[in-house]
């Protein structure tokens, strides 16, 4: 079983920081060898979608349990009911976390907290072989993610031809970025494939407004995952976030390119 929780560094000796939205780091531990997957907290550009991020990000992960310090009510509701085991508040060093709730005695944990196989791993404690077969098993993960990108890539380009692309993007810094958050927006995957996307399409002729705007609507809206976040923290919610990022995500994409040099036209 892999717990999940917010951290101010990638390891067991941080600090646990109070939400998952706000995290530096979230880190997945297996409990059944102590191993440690440490995952980058939610991008500063997530805005309002940070705690959605942080929550996908985690439970994409496998993480079946998640300790923080605070988690909101609706939120935590939303996820038991999705099997996701929410217990708060927890403080402390993870290590000290993960021993406390190991033994059982975390604040707010009820006997179904308390598993099986976390049990098991407080009476065998770390061991070397099953680290080795979760890396492995890791390493053939993104195997299939890698391998999809190179497809993408392979369709932009056979697909999409360099004039139809300056027939959508003209180069006018309003127009390209809204152009391109309304149509990455439909899209929805994760951060690597938008940078490989994105470089492709620069050097087609995208513009560096369009070109942001895909990075940060790809990853921040992605209309394609918004029925299972509608169905998770209620449609009032999805919509509004989705919005938000969307309207903060062309924003951010000009302010981005001017700061770094860019042209506007």
């Amino acid at each position: 079983m892999k717990i999940a929780i917010p951290a101010s560094a990638p390891d067991l000796g941080a600090r646990v920081e109070n939400r998952l939205g706000t995290a530096s780091y979230l880190p997945v531990i297996d409990m059944e060898d102590l191993s440690v997957e440490a995952l980058a907290g939610p991008s500063a550009a997530a805005g309002p979608g940070a705690g959605i991020e942080a929550v996908s990000t985690v439970t994409d992960r496998g993480a079946r349990v998640i300790l923080a310090g605070f988690v909101s009510p609706r939120v935590a509701l939303a996820l038991e009911k999705h099997g996701i085991a929410v217990i708060t508040p927890v403080d402390g060093r993870v290590m000290d976390v993960i021993e406390t709730y190991r033994r059982g005695a975390l604040p707010g944990m009820t006997e179904a907290s308390r598993h099986k196989d976390v049990q098991m791993a407080a009476l065998h404690g770390p061991r070397l072989l099953p680290a080795f077969r979760k890396a492995a098993r890791q390493f053939f993960i993104l195997i299939p993610v890698l391998i999809g990108v190179l497809l993408l890539v392979g369709l932009f380009r056979g697909f999409v031809s360099r004039n139809l692309l300056l027939t959508i993007f003209s180069g006018n810094v309003f127009r390209d970025t809204l152009w391109g958050a309304c149509i990455w927006s439909m899209l929805s995957g994760n951060p690597v494939n938008s940078y490989v996307v994105a470089e492709t399409l620069l050097r087609m002729g995208l513009s560096l407004f369009g070109a942001t705007s895909l990075m940060l609507t790809w990853v921040n809206v992605g209309l394609l995952k918004l029925p299972a976040e509608m169905s998770a923290l209620g449609a009032r919610f999805a919509i509004t976030r989705t919005i938000a990022a969307f309207l903060m995500a062309i924003g951010v994409s000009i302010l981005t390119v001017i700061l770094a040099g860019g042209q506007v036209q």
